[in-house]
């Protein structure tokens, strides 16, 4: 077994325009492992344009170390594996025929699927099914500012946000701009309460209960504060408003379309294979 490997300066050449040009005319080889050989070519097709020769080298030094593991690993499977389980061949037809049975059905529903859906039918199709639209986590609707824990404007913020009214958030919003690490006015539509937790600095559970029993909620975690001021709150396993999981049903009806589509497929190659007999 002989292994060779690339000076790390011409690795730094990998993506170059230079080394584009060089492998036109000769493709070199990187590495060799018993009968499998590693070109350069292989490397520049995986290594973006554009990045700085030291990353281009250090993602070619990589990807050679994992062709090399790979490479030995298949070595020792073949020499270490009884012989039955070395025969992959029906495997690989399988693989082949699900491929191309994907890839076909993929054209397919692509040429055929009407992705037109309307506010009627979305709507239709929510209240019919509305218990597949449950939250898994409390919803709510409210307002949203981080700051620094040590801002001299923190109490003022506090203050302010604490009596805020759901619709009077344009001088909150003024405010925030100006003093705020971030803030976010979700007064008119719902939020999943994950989306807050990391800021929080706590579990979904822990904050769910703060969010449950209080409409002001504050924490402090990694030298920031972050405030919530929630006006209404949707307990995790009720039914979702429809503003918040419109996209979501308009998924479930394009999937439904997708099904019916393949369903016809397949009883029309089966109505047609009867024909044939």
């Amino acid at each position: 077994m002989s292994v060779r490997f690339l000076p790390l300066i011409l690795l730094g050449l990998l993506v170059s325009c230079e080394f584009a040009q060089r492998i036109s005319h000769s493709d070199a080889v990187v590495m060799k492992i018993g009968k499998s050989v590693l070109y350069e070519s292989d490397l520049a097709g995986l290594i973006p344009q554009g990045i700085s020769s030291e990353d281009s080298a250090a993602m070619a030094a990589r990807l050679i170390e994992k062709w090399k593991l790979e490479q030995l690993l298949v070595a020792k499977a073949e020499a270490e594996l009884p012989a039955a389980q070395l025969d992959v061949s029906s495997e690989m037809e399988s693989y082949r025929r699900s491929l191309l049975i994907y890839r076909f059905e993929s054209m397919y529903v692509s040429e055929r699927l009407d992705t037109v859906v309307t506010d009627m039918e979305v709507e239709e199709y929510y209240r019919e099914n509305a218990a597949f639209f449950r939250t898994p986590a409390m919803l709510v609707r409210g307002y949203f500012v981080k700051m620094d824990e040590d801002s001299p404007n923190l109490a003022t913020v506090r203050y302010n946000l604490k009596n805020l009214g759901d619709t009077d958030t344009e001088e909150m919003e003024m405010l925030s701009a100006k003093v705020s690490f971030s803030y976010y006015n979700f007064y008119d539509y719902w939020e999943s309460l994950t989306e807050f937790a990391p800021d929080f600095g706590m579990g979904l559970e822990a904050l769910a209960q703060k969010a449950a029993s209080s409409s002001f909620v504050e924490a402090s975690h990694d030298g920031m504060v972050s405030l919530l001021r929630i006006w209404e709150r949707i307990p995790a396993g009720e039914i979702a408003p429809l503003d918040y999981c419109r996209d979501a049903v308009r998924e479930r009806i394009l999937n439904l379309r997708k099904k019916e589509l393949l369903d016809n497929l397949e009883r029309d190659l089966l109505m047609e294979s009867f024909s044939v007999k």
